[in-house]
């Protein structure tokens, strides 16, 4: 079995030779794999030298029109001998719709992308309108300076529901009561009806909900940001082919032009280089005999951070807020995102294994569904600029993805 591949942008052309047995599947199966890893969406197949197709085979081409349909992406077989068309046919797979493509229709407001201008030389950005005056409403939860004040205690608490509408970061768990909760508020992210948390508690594994029925999934909040409204644009992004990755702070800035605010909520998935983030190693409710402090040591019996970024080649759903500036209420609940341009952002995390994203459109509640129900979660970070220099971290790399984004227009 013999696979050459060339590739354009986001193109492939496979030119496959020998026989496709289950053994030459397999190769191909780990090349296709490969392939949409790089970000490749657009796929073609010439058959015209393989002399011998097996079931297996057509089980490989079968997952592979699936996947890229479900991206967006389109592949086409060409140059199919008479007797690999008869093989396909005695199987009962139907190669023609592969040859027609098998990308389902979309909304067309979502189907005109334009090239955005930005000075940013890593990354390449394309914009498309989504909802002509789409705004959010931001609305402030708790006091995070409390957290270095002492434990938090119902009355700093909220319970805040989820709907498909809104998304929302912040320390919280979990749950309907802060009895229920305190105990274990972590770093959470809720978007499109979906929570995610890792509970401080002492367990190792982060925890979720999905919200399936009418009513929306909730959780304690101690602080944080929660918005709700349309978004007015759609941003997809990668990086270019001589960059390593999309710094978030390059990202979140391009997304704050394209909305056109001062301040923008956004929501972000990408397949990742690499991610800077910390989480709760204990419960600031907890009473205890110390609280949160920042100074070394002390800060490690409180957050567990890595000295490399972590997660690379994983898939995070990003939430949060970017403002140019820090002005105003809202200005505690963020934190410098780089050294250009005045950035300023609060970001969380859900860390998924692998999943290729789609480059074209996509409906966020079945992407985020999607990555809750069929890949696992494994962590939910705060995502941090590590500014000290070549001792430092950095921050987060982004790879490729979409952006959801929007202006705020309304602070409470």
């Amino acid at each position: 079995m013999k696979i050459e591949a060339s590739r354009e942008g986001g193109s492939a052309t496979l030119r496959l030779g020998g026989r496709l047995d289950r053994e030459g599947a397999e190769h191909l199966s780990n090349t296709l794999e490969d392939l949409l890893r790089d970000g490749v969406r657009s796929l073609t197949i010439d058959l015209s030298t393989v002399t011998y197709l097996s079931s297996a085979a057509t089980k490989v081409l079968t997952r592979w029109r699936q996947e890229l349909a479900g991206l967006r992406g389109e592949v086409q077989l060409t140059s199919l001998p008479p007797d690999l068309q008869k093989t396909l046919a005695i199987t009962g797979w139907d190669w023609g719709a592969v040859a027609r493509g098998s990308s389902p229709e979309v909304d067309a407001r979502y189907s005109s992308w334009q090239m955005q201008s930005t000075s940013a030389t890593i990354g390449q950005y394309q914009v498309s309108s989504r909802v002509a005056d789409g705004a959010l409403s931001c609305h402030l939860q708790g006091n995070p300076k409390r957290i270095t004040q002492g434990p938090y205690e119902p009355e700093n608490c909220a319970i805040v529901d989820f709907p498909p509408r809104a998304f929302g970061l912040g320390i919280g768990a979990i749950g309907g009561s802060y009895d229920e909760c305190h105990e274990r508020l972590g770093e959470l992210v809720a978007v499109a009806g979906c929570v995610a948390y890792f509970p401080s508690d002492g367990t190792r594994m982060a925890d979720y909900l999905v919200g399936d029925g009418p009513a929306p999934p909730g959780a304690v909040l101690a602080s944080g940001l929660t918005c709700d409204g349309e978004f007015s644009k759609l941003v997809r992004f990668g990086a270019q082919p001589e960059a390593e990755s999309i710094p978030l702070s390059q990202l979140a800035s391009v997304c704050l032009e394209a909305s056109g605010g001062k301040t923008a909520g956004m929501v972000i998935a990408a397949e990742t280089a690499g991610l800077t983030g910390a989480r709760l190693r204990r419960s600031p409710a907890a009473h205890g005999p110390a609280t949160l402090t920042f100074e070394v040591p002390a800060v490690r019996d409180w957050l567990s951070f890595a000295p490399e970024r972590t997660y690379s080649v994983t898939t995070a759903l990003i939430a949060g807020v970017a403002a140019r500036g820090s002005k105003g209420p809202i200005a505690e609940y963020l934190r410098p995102l780089g050294f250009m341009g005045q950035l300023h952002g609060h970001f969380h995390a859900a860390v998924f294994s692998y999943q290729p994203l789609p480059q074209r459109t996509v409906e966020l509640g079945e992407l985020v569904r999607g990555l809750f129900k069929n890949h696992q979660l494994r962590d939910v970070l705060h995502l941090l600029w590590d500014d000290r220099g070549q001792a430092g971290v950095g921050e987060s790399g982004l790879l490729r993805g979409v952006a959801w984004v929007a202006p705020i227009t309304e602070i409470s």
